[in-house]
């Protein structure tokens, strides 16, 4: 079932970053020295299709169709670029439902998406035609997914200390990484085309890069404190992007951890951010942000 709502365009110039303490790091960078601009909010409060209750988790595939883990509703929605909305889920523990759902996962081609289901310690696969069924994987409590570029599935386990790799369709486990390199309260993962894995760990409050093999390369905190991370997205440039919940901010990174830009106050019309949690890049380099205790989407872009 589908529905339609409406974009809320925006005609508001662009504000200053939020400062951070090397700012002049930007400023050596030629190659980034255009301006992250909030163009439009998607939803609003409320349980309506096309609404949110503490938005979270954030997914696109190669179509630009956003998914959205609309955690406070129980429910996941699948939202085009035409404004038509499929919602996934409702408050339960049965088939098809979830509770506090807090990731979600879309393969490139758009026809299968996985959720975290936080509530009921699982991870549910979905086709876009509504059929589910409960992936099996050793975890004792899914928090973060993400879908590599070779289709398998990274969960991020944050009572298990580790993120797992495993087969998206049986659940098998590939790899991955663990407490035995650092890992310790794991809360998102995300995956960039060059064969690297981001963690964001809750309790060192860091993100950290990996290779898929387990190596240990380098983590973000090394050269800039970060503030209750959540969700991180690596663009087709390697820019690292973070939601920072505590700092209110989206925080962008170059690959080698150096900070580019921080964006606390995206208009203002809109004000400023509150626990922004999620954060996603579609096709054509959008870059998607869930602004959670203000239960919307904002989608900005480069200019």
């Amino acid at each position: 079932m589908s529905d339609r709502f409406d974009f809320l365009e925006l005609d508001d110039g662009p504000v200053p970053a939020a400062k951070i303490e090397a700012s002049a790091e930007a400023e050596q960078s030629n190659s980034f020295s255009k301006t992250l601009r909030a163009v439009e909010v998607i939803g609003s409060r409320g349980s309506e299709v096309g609404q949110f209750i503490c938005p979270s988790g954030l997914s696109v595939d190669n179509d630009g169709t956003l998914y959205v883990a609309d955690t406070g509703n129980h429910r996941i929605q699948r939202i085009l670029l035409n404004g038509d909305v499929q919602v996934f889920g409702g408050s339960g523990s049965g088939k098809g439902q979830m509770l506090g759902p807090t990731s979600v996962a879309v393969q490139p081609a758009g026809q299968r998406f996985f959720v975290v289901d936080h509530g009921n310690y699982r991870v549910l696969t979905y086709r876009v035609t509504g059929a589910v069924q409960q992936l099996n994987t050793p975890c004792r409590a899914p928090i973060g997914i993400a879908v590599d570029s070779e289709g398998a599935l990274w969960i991020a386990d944050s009572l298990g200390e580790k993120v797992i790799r495993v087969d998206a369709t049986t659940g098998i486990v590939m790899g991955g990484v663990d407490k035995s390199i650092g890992i310790v309260r794991p809360v998102s993962v995300a995956c960039d085309h060059l064969k690297n894995v981001y963690v964001t760990d809750g309790s060192t409050n860091d993100v950290t890069r990996y290779t898929f093999f387990g190596q240990r390369l380098r983590a973000l905190g090394e050269l800039r404190k970060l503030h209750a991370p959540q969700q991180v997205a690596v663009d087709s440039l390697g820019r690292v992007y973070v939601a920072e919940q505590d700092a209110g901010r989206l925080h962008v990174f170059s690959s080698e951890g150096q900070s580019i830009t921080a964006v606390d106050l995206p208009s203002n019309k809109l004000g400023r951010l509150n626990d922004p949690s999620g954060v996603a890049i579609g096709p054509r380099g959008e870059v998607y942000l869930s602004d959670t205790q203000n239960h919307r989407i904002l989608r900005f872009a480069w200019e």
